[in-house]
């Protein structure tokens, strides 16, 4: 079998264990040789970024620094305007040649999947995985849902190369959200159970989100 090799992007402003959690458990459903976990410097869907891409690199890097096959990714900061994905996900389909490219995404994102850029284009590119809560099943009506081949198996949906498929993949929810995070800091409270030991020190050490931030 080819090479896998899996595409997690996000603000992560911040990152917290939900991020960590959902690919740890992954990890452990589907062979990765590898997966890229990619902040995005300008989201087309944010206007605004509470910190810098750097704070939020290295928060990310410490975060996803003890979980194997893990390789967090700059290239978004080193290309100038909006961060597109399906320009990161051409980039990395010419880095890894036959590899199978999985692009991992929530199924909230998903939902709003037809509002990205060249989305069209992008579902002809890479085979999906959607992190499903149990609580929330995608909608038949959604036109993503007609327009890829969803497969059930997992393994059916690693042994076809030929077509692009989407997977749908339940997590064990945790109620966390970087607003939350953000949220709790603002107003003092402790965020030691949402976040990594090593990101909880680098927001306290910097004075990340709270009141007076201007990172």
């Amino acid at each position: 079998m080819p090479k896998i090799v899996g595409l997690f992007g996000g603000t992560f402003d911040p990152v917290h264990n939900g991020h960590t959690h959902t690919i740890s458990n992954l990890l452990g459903i589907i062979p990765f040789e590898k997966i890229l976990v990619i902040p995005s410097l300008k989201p087309p869907h944010r206007e605004k970024l509470e910190v810098s891409f750097d704070h939020r690199y290295k928060m990310v890097s410490l975060a996803f620094k003890d979980i194997e096959r893990t390789v967090v990714d700059n290239r978004e900061s080193l290309r100038p305007g909006p961060s597109y994905s399906i320009d990161t996900v051409k980039d990395v389909i010419t880095e890894e040649g036959n590899a199978k490219v999985i692009f991992i995404i929530g199924s909230d994102s998903f939902e709003n999947f037809p509002t990205w850029y060249k989305w069209e284009e992008l579902i002809k590119l890479v085979d999906f995985i959607v992190m499903k809560r149990p609580e929330h099943k995608l909608s038949r009506r959604n036109i993503v849902y007609d327009l890829l081949n969803k497969i059930d198996s997992v393994e059916d949906f690693l042994n076809d190369f030929k077509k692009k498929n989407f997977l749908e993949v339940e997590v064990i929810p945790l109620k966390i959200s970087s607003s939350l995070i953000r949220k709790n800091i603002s107003n003092g409270k402790e965020i030691e159970d949402l976040v990594n030991p090593s990101v909880n020190s680098y927001l306290k050490e910097n004075g990340l989100y709270g009141p007076k931030n201007s990172s």
